[in-house]
């Protein structure tokens, strides 16, 4: 089948229908949810692999094993946990000939064997095809597809369960961000949104009114859809129930930002946004009114977490923040951690199996670094030979990641929840 490509909008403020993205990418519908349903799992996924069993008995890796090349689902041999991070440097690195290939130490090496060290923490999957930076991932509720999306202008649609990829949907335009919310599915497109729900293969066509440029981020909270643009605006698209053929009507456009919107975190009835400006903005989720400016950041603000009453910020110029409120009600930096040499791209957390919360920060260099909270003391690391620029929770432990060569990998953690 030739899958075509969505078509162009140019209405303003309207909601435009276009059936044949859905369709081609749903393979079974299914009663329709709400927008607002909560976000349960009530599936069992099958990123499954299996164990080699070593001739000792142990699960560690082959000794003539030197292959680097991610094994595929289904065939996936679990990544031996290396247990804490050892007082050696040496075990913090992957060993650069184990990644072409070439390593003949076997065991004997140094350096690590392994794209992860972290209890636990295990690579199932490997899944190739896109050629270009991925800018989301996303497993919608009620589906057994994982949904991604690059700069090279594909959707691909991934089967849970053999995973293959099912579907390469060509957009014909970059794609910006990608996120799901219940069985709906939000793909960033410039000057607008394409959004398709996978149980009942509704889909719709959001656009405001002008041009507003890539819309590079998205969020969900108090029943809105928030859209950052390179424009700098950000485009609030509301909820209704009046109707099932027109469940999003635009509302309005926040402004504020001097340059491109790069990231959101939702906690309480805030809204926290962060920009190439450098500066983050709070927005009142109530009233939709900007409530205060945070400028501590001297590079672009790449990506937001909220904690427990923290925020926690990530930023080009190689920091990593921790605000808090003060006792006047100003949120003020409380910790600042800098990573020498290396912007941070990508924040993400979650619990590990003890229950407690972990966060995963991205680096420049494609090292990811596995800290507690709110210690930020270092746990682990997970490897890749490109900057890991997207870091996605999923349901039951699952964690998927995307790097800027393309490469998507799925991970689980046991015990493993989103914080």
């Amino acid at each position: 089948m030739d899958y075509k490509a969505p078509r162009r909008y140019y209405s303003h403020g309207v909601v435009a229908r276009q059936q044949d993205f859905a369709t081609d990418i749903v393979t079974r519908r299914r009663p329709y949810v709400p927008y607002d349903r909560p976000n349960k799992f009530s599936r069992s996924l099958v990123w499954t692999s299996k164990e080699y069993k070593s001739p000792e008995g142990n699960n560690m890796p082959r000794t003539n094993d030197v292959s680097p090349k991610p094994p595929v689902l289904g065939l996936a041999r679990k990544n031996a946990a290396c247990g804490p991070m050892r007082s050696s440097s040496l075990r913090k690195w992957v060993c650069k000939y184990w990644k072409d290939g070439k390593c003949k130490r076997g065991e004997q090496c140094q350096f690590l064997h392994s794209w992860s060290c972290f209890p636990g923490l295990a690579m199932v999957a490997s899944l190739e095809g896109h050629n270009k930076e991925l800018k989301g991932i996303a497993l919608p509720e009620g589906s057994d597809k994982l949904f991604s999306v690059s700069i090279d202008g594909t959707l691909r649609v991934w089967d849970c369960n053999s995973g293959q990829c099912v579907h390469s949907i060509n957009l014909e335009a970059e794609a910006g961000s990608l996120i799901s919310e219940g069985p709906w599915v939000f793909l960033g497109l410039p000057n607008a949104i394409k959004a398709f729900n996978v149980q009942t293969s509704q889909d719709l066509h959001l656009q405001a009114a002008g041009v507003v440029g890539q819309v590079n981020a998205m969020t969900i909270a108090n029943r809105m859809l928030f859209a950052g643009t390179s424009s700098g605006s950000i485009l609030v698209w509301k909820a209704t129930t009046d109707s099932e053929s027109d469940p999003f009507k635009y509302l309005t456009s926040l402004e504020g930002h001097s340059g491109e919107v790069t990231c959101f975190a939702v906690g309480g009835q805030m809204l926290y946004s962060g920009s190439v400006d450098k500066t983050i903005k709070m927005w009142d989720l109530n009233t939709l009114q900007c409530i205060m400016t945070l400028k501590q950041h001297t590079g672009t603000v790449t990506s937001l977490l909220c904690w427990d009453k923290c925020l926690i910020s990530s930023s080009l110029d190689g920091t990593i923040k921790v605000w808090a409120y003060s006792e006047n009600g100003i949120l003020k930096v409380v910790q600042t951690r800098r990573q020498e040499q290396s912007s941070v791209h990508a924040l993400s957390g979650m619990h590990d199996a003890e229950a407690k919360p972990i966060i995963f920060c991205s680096y420049q260099n494609g090292i990811v670094g596995i800290f507690d909270l709110p210690s930020f003391q270092e746990r682990g690391r997970m490897f890749s030979t490109h900057t890991i620029a997207t870091l996605t929770i999923g349901p039951q432990g699952l964690l998927f990641s995307g790097d800027e060569s393309g490469n998507l990998r799925v991970w689980t953690l046991a015990a493993g929840n989103k914080v």
